[in-house]
């Protein structure tokens, strides 16, 4: 997807260039197990270790498998396991990705239909599906563990359940318009509630409640070069919810982001990112957002796909919360991290997180979590990098 293919590793842009060339495999799956040992080692709540661990197994088969070119149907499951590392660090932008009630979720279901060429093109995409898949998301980022850099917190802390993104995913429809290689748009509407808050582990809800409302959000990107993207969207919830300042009555939760993605000049291999987001602050925690994060090659000559990685993710909390709640004005999440390829199919990644005012939860000390994560794919007919996080079993558009 184009807002995932901003900034590919150099040692995936031959490939990824070759398969974008390539027509889809008819039926492809992929599995990816995802294991993650942390320590809070200092701070927090609650020091001591935490393990957490994702399972997710996803395919896609081809409407041409049986006449029908351009269409598509594409279904994801996955079952998560472990303890809250939340809890002990008390954060609010959540230092693991992978973090979620154990659980096992029917996470995406969707039929796509395309039309066009490379050049110019129309997608059409219903059904159950991750918010975070097509809206502000690049490939740099996701190098990163903490959350933040996966999809802001102006956006992940908004909405009554949260938006259609991990763990929990709505019933919706997406339109994406691609026009020669430097403009893409892309508009949808998704349940305003993702699936039922009193039944946090089912295996898939997709209802229409009365009064969910609706969760609309549209995305431009403007692509500089293949390498380097500026991103600009806006959202907004169509039901009101109640106000966390008492002095107002309902208010509805709405904002923006932007973002640039670009490969820095003079460093070959190097590339960076800064995004930035707003939200209201009388209907949820997080006003605005700054983060950003540089990506490199390895240390290690001979070791091509390797990257290191620093990154800072910082997440203003409103008035209404610091006075309701008694939180910080903002906590702000220092992190180092390092990507060893051990085989194209497996990597481990240690990993270091300094949170500082952590507000998740009231009076939480500043704290320090080392972690260790180790990724392992399986794919069919292609296997997977397990150093790309995107679903292996998408095309990119």
């Amino acid at each position: 997807m184009i807002a995932r293919r901003c900034l590919l590793p150099l040692g995936l842009v031959a490939t990824a260039a070759a398969a974008a060339d390539a027509p889809p495999p008819p039926i492809s799956v992929g599995v990816r197990e995802t294991f993650d040992a942390w320590d809070d080692a200092s701070g927090g709540l609650n020091t001591g270790t935490t393990l957490l661990n994702k399972l997710q197994m996803s395919g896609t088969v081809q409407g041409a498998l049986i006449g029908l070119d351009g269409l598509s149907a594409h279904v994801q499951i996955f079952r998560t396991d472990g303890h809250s590392l939340s809890s002990r660090v008390g954060d609010i932008q959540t230092v693991s990705n992978i973090e979620a009630p154990p659980s096992i979720r029917l996470f995406e279901a969707w039929l796509e239909e395309k039309v066009g060429d490379e050049q110019r093109s129309l997608g059409l995409r219903a059904g159950l599906m991750d918010l975070n898949a097509q809206f502000d998301s690049n490939d740099s980022a996701s190098l990163f563990i903490n959350s933040s850099h996966g999809i802001g917190p102006d956006i992940s802390r908004s909405g009554r359940n949260g938006p259609s993104i991990f763990p929990v995913t709505s019933a919706a429809a997406t339109v994406s318009l691609l026009l020669g290689k430097t403009w893409t748009f892309r508009v949808a509407v998704f349940d305003g509630v993702p699936g039922d808050p009193d039944r946090p582990k089912a295996f898939a809800i997709a209802r229409l409640g009365h009064g969910d409302g609706a969760l609309v959000i549209g995305q431009v990107d403007y692509h500089l070069s293949d390498d380097a993207t500026i991103e600009g969207g806006a959202w907004r919830y169509t039901a009101a919810v109640r106000a966390i300042d008492p002095a107002r009555a309902r208010v509805h939760d709405q904002g923006a982001y932007a973002s640039l993605a670009a490969p820095i000049p003079g460093f070959k291999g190097w590339s960076g990112w800064v995004r930035a987001g707003i939200a209201d602050r009388d209907a949820q925690p997080v006003s605005a957002y700054l983060g950003a994060g540089l990506v490199a090659p390895g240390l290690f000559a001979g070791r091509p796909d390797d990257r290191i990685g620093f990154a800072v993710a910082h997440a203003a909390i409103g008035a209404p919360s610091r006075a309701a709640f008694g939180l910080p004005h903002a906590e702000t999440t220092f992190e180092a991290t390092y990507q060893i390829e051990m085989h194209r199919t497996l990597v481990l990644q240690p990993d270091a997180q300094f949170v500082r005012h952590p507000a998740g939860r009231a009076g939480a000390t500043n704290a320090v979590a080392l972690g260790l994560r180790a990724v392992v794919t399986f794919g069919y007919p292609v296997q997977p990098s397990a150093i790309d996080a995107a679903d292996p079993t998408v095309p990119p558009e």
